[in-house]
């Protein structure tokens, strides 16, 4: 394994100081445009990253706590950030958030940009194709507190704060059995997603209850994004014996869903059925209306919150926790036959 670049090999390389490649990754106002510019460009070349715990020894205690997000547009994260911050405020701390956009590099730099911002700890979700999670390993080692939700790892040992997504998604499959569906379609988000995994598993001990065959041709998965959904929808209605019914692992999937199946002229739900999850409000207004999996975001966020401040002021007499919501199906006209 490479050695990690430090600042002091930034500063050989530009000849310059160490403290003038320090302030320029800070943006210092002390340090000109130019400067900061090819620091930084120097830094991204190198894949420099700073030492998380030279970092920590020099943290006082800020009151502040981070959240990192895939993206704020989703409703689940900007309610569960909601109830962040009101169980942060009655205890007295701020809230700083960020978001990934889906993307690994910059979930990486969102935590360093919180380190550098001096927060007293983080909770995360994470964004659709992370998988090494080196970078919050790193938090960990230098004494960062971590609570993670909604959207986690397994292999890391910190608090967690999910919904029961294998019941979510047993439900809402058992439902599209019920109003006479057999060909059920799974559209999971990327495969490596904890959500994606669990969700699947939910779906497929429906159809074993229900004795239905499991057809790997109607499991795809996809990333959160709109035009790649309906695509991937698409082709799975061009199938010689295309799904009677969809379960998709988001609403926006879902939505996709309902945008390819219109474009084929299939009727929802005569012709086909589809449930989503996440429940956005936009689902209830929408024609015909989706059903969809509801999870209570807003108290999995002052959950996160409350978890994570306990870990700050306990510090190593703390020990990390799981916590687990049950969800609430919600039957509209997209899925319910007569």
């Amino acid at each position: 394994m490479a050695e990690q670049v430090t600042i002091k090999d930034i500063a050989r390389l530009l000849n310059i100081s160490p403290s003038t490649v320090s302030r320029a990754l800070k943006s210092s106002h002390e340090i000109n445009k130019e400067t900061q510019r090819l620091v930084k460009e120097t830094a991204e070349r190198l894949h420099y990253r700073p030492n998380m715990a030279a970092l920590s020894l020099v943290k006082a205690k800020t009151k502040t706590i981070g959240v990192i997000v895939p993206n704020l547009g989703y409703y689940v994260f900007s309610t569960a950030l909601q109830g962040i911050e009101d169980a942060a405020s009655k205890r007295g701390y701020t809230v700083i958030a960020c978001q990934s956009m889906e993307l690994y590099e910059r979930e990486i730099k969102n935590t360093q940009d919180m380190m550098r911002s001096s927060v007293d700890g983080i909770i995360l979700s994470l964004a659709q194709h992370t998988r090494d999670y080196r970078h919050i390993l790193e938090l960990q080692q230098s004494g960062m507190p971590v609570v993670l939700f909604d959207r986690i790892a397994d292999e890391l040992n910190t608090s967690k704060v999910i919904v029961d997504n294998m019941a979510g998604s047993f439900g809402a499959v058992e439902h599209l059995i019920k109003m006479g569906c057999r060909r059920i379609a799974y559209i999971g988000g990327p495969s490596e997603l904890s959500i994606s995994s669990r969700r699947k598993e939910g779906y497929r001990l429906a159809l074993v209850k229900y004795h239905i065959p499991i057809d790997e041709q109607l499991v795809v998965y996809c990333e959160f994004n709109h035009e790649k959904s309906v695509k991937a929808i698409t082709q799975l209605l061009k199938l010689k014996n295309p799904p009677d019914g969809i379960f998709t692992c988001s609403d926006r999937q879902a939505i996709a869903a309902m945008v390819a199946a219109q474009a084929k002229k299939l009727r929802i739900p005569e012709d086909i059925a589809i449930v989503g999850f996440n429940d956005e409000p936009i689902v209830s207004i929408m024609s015909p209306a989706l059903s969809s999996v509801q999870q209570p975001a807003f108290e999995m966020g002052q959950m996160a919150a409350g978890l994570l401040i306990d870990q700050i002021e306990q510090g190593k007499s703390f020990t990390p926790q799981t916590k687990l919501y049950t969800t609430k199906l919600v039957k509209r006209a997209s899925s319910k036959r007569k």
